[in-house]
């Protein structure tokens, strides 16, 4: 009996530690930028994801500024201003980063801002330098 209470107890420490780890490998969207150009612009926009928050630009301007949310590989998007907002409106994407954490993938699960859905869904974002003096 008490060599199998051990086993057990090795066993749901192993699968703790293993699940920890992975978690703790996942890397952070925090603090980072990414590009994505857009033929239908001739421009490119950038994603930048703060804390809790992110904020979407073009070469000249902020088009949408959201709260930003991430739980496992899934992330969220409620947007509460500018000219592309959908104010109130929560998006849930599948986040897909490359093995090399230099591109990002949002594939749509839900999200009721057909804008949102149509502009970022299965488009290949590439990790930016942060811009000049943020």
């Amino acid at each position: 009996m008490k060599k199998v209470f051990l086993l057990t107890a090795v066993l749901i420490g192993a699968l703790l530690s293993t699940r920890t780890y992975a978690q703790s490998q996942t890397p952070s969207l925090k603090n980072t930028n990414w590009k994505l150009f857009i033929p239908d612009l001739n421009d490119s926009i950038t994603l930048h994801i703060k804390i809790d928050s992110s904020y979407i630009t073009t070469s000249t301007d902020t088009v949408v500024r959201s709260l930003f949310k991430v739980s496992a590989d899934t992330v969220f998007f409620t947007d509460y201003e500018g000219q592309y907002a959908c104010p109130n409106v929560t998006g849930k994407y599948k986040m897909n980063l490359s093995d090399d954490a230099n591109n990002l993938t949002l594939t749509l699960i839900d999200d009721a801002c057909d804008g949102r859905a149509n502009g970022i869904n299965k488009l290949k974002w590439t990790r930016a330098a942060a811009p000049q003096g943020k």
